[in-house]
């Protein structure tokens, strides 16, 4: 059963006034896998899902049914190569605005089973590495077979009491936009940060998305999906990690993906370009089928 809660945006305080994402002049109300979605466009230009799940409905989801659907490493095309190939792209991105031996503790949230972690501890062997994640079987392979750290379940749980000025590097690969309460998770990771650390964050670029796909005809059923309550571009993304005492000492937009590496440091908070609600709501204008077009969202299935 899914209970449904309406929110508000976290850049600009907006409550209503959200214009709904079109598809065929109607509200676009089918995603990934057949769910039910809301995709909506703020006026300060975020995309977001609105309404979307409950936090104790995420909870459930994602302890009991996410793997199948989602885990990577249960992929025939994809495996544990793949993770470890996502991971090798992270350090290439990475490695040159490290403090080298100086990365005592590695924090990998979303980690899957940890093959990701076990690359970065062969490039950097004095490093401990920590992981958080929701998926029973996943712990076990991270704890038995990968032997990282399992911090907890719930990036927003106690742990972070105890693990404060900890970690020399923050991984959160396609993690962020699975997030709740962005600004509130994020200032909380800022504060188990070392005084040198810094924080890779990696999401789907909303002003870049994926419409050539292999196994979808709809792109927009592949893209919005339940798991994903928020959809950023650079400017929201940066927007949002300012919003959380982040900012970004490299940054680049790839394959529609927007990622950067940020430090905490105190500068003024960042704000969003004025036209960006335009330019976001001209380009999905553009992509989506309107009335005009015989395409339509598939029934679930």
């Amino acid at each position: 059963m899914v209970d449904w809660e309406g929110v508000s945006c976290h850049l600009c305080g907006a409550i209503d006034g959200f214009h709904p994402v079109l598809l065929k002049g109607e509200p676009l109300a089918c995603g990934q896998f057949g769910y039910e979605v809301h995709p909506v466009i703020c006026r300060c230009g975020l995309v977001l899902l609105n309404p979307r799940w409950t936090a104790a409905t995420y909870t459930e989801f994602y302890t009991r049914h996410y793997d199948p659907l989602y885990r990577l490493e249960s992929k025939p095309d994809y495996g544990k190569d793949g993770v470890v190939n996502n991971m090798r792209q992270v350090w290439q991105r990475i490695q040159a605005h490290l403090p080298g031996p100086a990365v005592q503790a590695i924090l990998d949230a979303g980690c899957g089973s940890g093959y990701g972690l076990a690359y970065l501890k062969e490039q950097l062997p004095q490093a401990e590495i920590f992981g958080i994640e929701a998926s029973p079987e996943c712990c076990r392979v991270l704890r038995e077979e990968v032997g990282a750290t399992l911090l907890d379940s719930d990036i927003d749980g106690p742990w972070q009491s105890s693990q404060q000025g900890k970690f020399d590097l923050i991984v959160l690969r396609h993690v962020v936009e699975h997030f709740l309460t962005p600004v509130e998770t994020l200032s909380r990771l800022v504060r188990t940060l070392s005084t040198d650390g810094v924080m890779y964050v990696a999401v789907p670029d909303m002003m870049h998305p994926r419409t050539v796909l292999r196994d979808y005809p709809l792109w927009w059923e592949y893209w919005f999906r339940a798991v994903h309550p928020y959809y950023y571009c650079r400017q929201t993304l940066f927007a949002t990690l300012a919003r959380a005492g982040l900012f970004p000492v490299a940054w680049g937009e790839e394959h529609e993906e927007v990622w950067c590496l940020a430090s905490a440091m105190p500068r003024p908070q960042a704000t969003v370009e004025p036209d960006l609600f335009f330019s976001q709501s001209q380009l999905l204008t553009t992509l989506l089928p309107s009335r005009e077009n015989d395409t339509i969202c598939s029934a679930a299935r």
